[in-house]
């Protein structure tokens, strides 16, 4: 087995085309029609990666989770599907639980819907009806990011928050991240499973500073059920704890979810044996490689 790395999606889709390759990870969205209109390809795709707003709630604003909630109402969420995801994904209203498991609740899941009414009135409460001037940190290296950060910052400015673009390259942008040296950032993320434990990196606010989770915020009730949770083994106690924890986060807002991204593998048909496993799981397919035969 040989494994080759490209520099860009361009080049990795094309290997694909042309049959230099069996099989690649990653389909760029834009090409994911063409891989499944060529009857010699075949393509599988899962949503379970995610979009999201990050916070530094180490000053104000941001420190008010009146206005975090209003940045999670503002922001029209299938719009960032089209634009970075070519529709290959869908909004992401809520806490990122994973649909299909036990801990999904659809009302919750819409709990922070696109309200810009409600959005303008919560900055009014917290004291910011004139508006904020705010700083957004991203990245021009992944197209995904850039153009996610380029929709948020649209329907923010609609609100009253206007947000000055940082889109330094991917290095710089998790260092930035890692020192707070912003006021809101977009990132994309993946659970580590399935189960909403999965989220603790992104959720537990207790945690050192990271470029995966919001800067200085503490949402001690969303870490309470977390914990809860995690020391708990009965479903369905765990299914009503987590469902507490979604109703927590809703209000605290350590992270703003945006959009599900499908993550997409285009193989050769005579490749078998190869799952990109779902939801979040689809960051740990390439260990179906063990049981995949070529040709």
């Amino acid at each position: 087995m040989r494994f080759v790395v490209y520099a860009d999606d361009n080049l990795r889709q094309a290997a694909l085309m042309s049959g230099d390759v069996d099989i690649i990870e990653y389909v760029p969205w834009q090409s994911m029609n063409a891989v499944e209109s060529d009857p010699r390809l075949r393509l599988d795709a899962v949503e379970g990666p995610f979009m999201c707003v990050l916070f530094n709630a180490s000053k104000p604003p941001f420190n008010d989770p009146r206005v975090r909630r209003a940045v999670a109402h503002a922001v029209k969420r299938d719009d960032i599907v089209k634009a970075a995801f070519f529709g290959r994904g869908k909004a992401l209203e809520g806490v990122p639980i994973t649909q299909g498991t036990p801990w999904y609740d659809d009302a919750l899941a819409h709990g922070w819907n696109y309200d810009p009414a409600r959005a303008k009135a919560l900055l009014a409460e917290a004291g910011f009806a004139n508006g904020i001037q705010a700083t957004m940190l991203a990245t021009a290296q992944y197209g995904m990011h850039k153009d996610t950060a380029e929709v948020v910052q649209q329907y923010l400015a609609a609100v009253g928050i206007q947000c000055e673009l940082k889109l330094p390259d991917w290095p710089t942008r998790v260092n930035m991240g890692g020192r707070g040296q912003y006021d809101l950032a977009i990132h994309g993320l993946a659970s580590d499973s399935n189960d909403p434990d999965g989220l603790t990196a992104y959720l537990d606010t207790s945690l050192s500073a990271n470029y995966v989770r919001s800067f200085g915020l503490q949402a001690p009730r969303t870490k309470a059920a977390m914990d809860r949770g995690r020391a708990e083994f009965d479903l369905a106690k765990r299914v009503e704890i987590y469902k507490e924890m979604q109703r927590a986060a809703l209000e605290e807002v350590p992270m703003a979810g945006l959009a599900w991204r499908q993550q997409g593998f285009g193989m050769d048909r005579s490749v078998k044996g190869f799952s990109n496993l779902p939801g979040a799981l689809t960051t740990s397919s390439g260990g179906t490689l063990e049981e995949t035969w070529f040709g």
